[in-house]
């Protein structure tokens, strides 16, 4: 069912080498398609070459960027294919999706994944570009969307994450915050981070402000 998240670093601290060691595991479950996005170095890669995308991820780790965005996918529906492979720029917004499209989630002529089919819609296309996040997560609740999706502007200022069953997991650690489709770590290690500003399904976490919009409480 692939996996995908965000990392907020704003003072650039080093990312903990029990994340660094699930997200390469993570690669290995799920090897089907890789994307990362960072700033400072700034990479943009969708691959399926393993070696090719393991070796740039450890490179972003390992320079500390302000933020990461990243998907490995588990196909599902839809060839295994680059154009499957998540991470699309539309209009400036990257889009990862962890989870199922159930009005696409049937194979067809096209090889296309589902959540490729979902976000070349026409519709969802101009609810994004507007920003109409009401009218968005209701045309995505009509397709039966199910799971996480991020999407992230190019500079990370913003960075919103869609989930009809609130499935999406909050830590934080030194002052970067991780956010991801899926138990990040099962031990006591990342500080779970309750949620607010939860509001039609969707909320936002503002790169700038990351340390007092969505989360409460001390590290």
């Amino acid at each position: 069912m692939c996996f995908t998240g965000v990392i907020l670093n704003p003072y650039r601290r080093p990312i903990h080498d029990e994340v660094v060691g699930r997200l390469l595991e993570e690669m290995e479950w799920n090897p089907e398609g890789f994307y990362v996005y960072s700033l400072d170095p700034r990479v943009y890669i969708r691959t399926l070459d393993y070696e090719r995308f393991k070796s740039t991820l450890n490179l972003v780790l390992s320079s500390n960027p302000p933020a990461i965005h990243f998907h490995f996918r588990l196909a599902t529906v839809g060839k295994v294919a680059v154009y499957n492979v998540h991470g699309w720029d539309i209009g400036g917004h990257l889009v990862t999706h962890n989870g199922i499209v159930g009005a696409y989630s049937y194979e067809d002529e096209s090889g296309y994944s589902d959540t490729l089919r979902l976000v070349a819609q026409k519709r969802f296309r101009e609810l994004l570009l507007g920003r109409r996040w009401k009218d968005l997560y209701k045309y995505l609740s009509g397709r039966d969307f199910r799971g996480v999706m991020f999407i992230v502007s190019r500079d990370f200022n913003e960075v919103y994450a869609i989930s009809r069953g609130r499935s999406i997991r909050y830590y934080r650690l030194n002052n970067v915050t991780y956010a991801t489709s899926e138990e990040l770590l099962t031990g006591s290690m990342l500080r779970k981070a309750r949620v607010e500003a939860y509001a039609n399904g969707i909320f936002q976490v503002t790169y700038d402000r990351v340390l007092g919009v969505v989360y409460t409480g001390e590290e």
